[in-house]
């Protein structure tokens, strides 16, 4: 639980400054209008040509925002992930037979890991060259970096915490795992707050 609690606090803190980087998100789009995106539109462009398009279009404050949002996120990677994979473990311990199952949802959190990394990667390669490659390889590679990325991340999340809630409501937990729920509350509480002041 400690180890959940201290991943859980690095991908909290890190998914606050991404937010302040993403707010100076915007691109001039074909009609010269500055038009604001989110880092959703670039991992689920409709074309690589979209994709280019956004990064061509991106003012120098925008593209180092955005330069800067993919390197926060490998630290936000490195809460994330563990997070979700921790949890599962925790969920595991207390499931029997049922452990195994867990245990693999955990271990698939590493290869959501390592697909954001390559994720990043095809973004930060982009904005140095953003020109649509000569064969499409590479952003069909992406596409199911992303989408792999997501199934993964979210069904380890789903699963979880449907079964934390389980074990929550039959009982089935220590009283000394109170003390971390206090701390992430209270830290949600000051991201919160944070957030709202930024």
């Amino acid at each position: 639980m400690l180890y959940f609690t201290i991943s859980f606090s690095l991908m909290l803190f890190t998914a606050l400054w991404m937010w302040a980087l993403a707010r100076k998100f915007q691109y001039r789009d074909a009609a010269g209008v500055e038009t604001p995106f989110s880092i959703l539109d670039l991992q689920f462009p409709s074309s690589e040509q979209e994709l280019c398009n956004i990064i061509a279009g991106l003012s120098p404050a925008a593209r180092k925002a955005l330069r800067g949002h993919l390197w926060v996120d490998f630290l936000f990677m490195a809460g994330f992930y563990p997070s979700i994979a921790f949890l599962c473990i925790i969920v595991g311990d207390k499931t029997g037979a049922g452990q195994y199952f867990f245990w693999l949802m955990a271990t698939l959190q590493l290869y959501a890991w390592m697909f954001d990394i390559q994720e990043n990667g095809y973004c930060l390669r982009k904005l140095r060259k953003p020109v649509v490659s000569a064969t499409k390889n590479a952003f069909q590679s992406y596409s199911f970096f992303v989408y792999a990325k997501f199934i993964l991340c979210l069904t380890g999340v789903a699963v979880s915490v449907s079964a934390l809630f389980y074990c929550w409501i039959t009982g089935n937990f220590e009283m000394g795992s109170l003390w971390y729920v206090g701390v992430l509350l209270v830290e949600l509480l000051i991201a919160w707050r944070i957030k709202a002041a930024l």
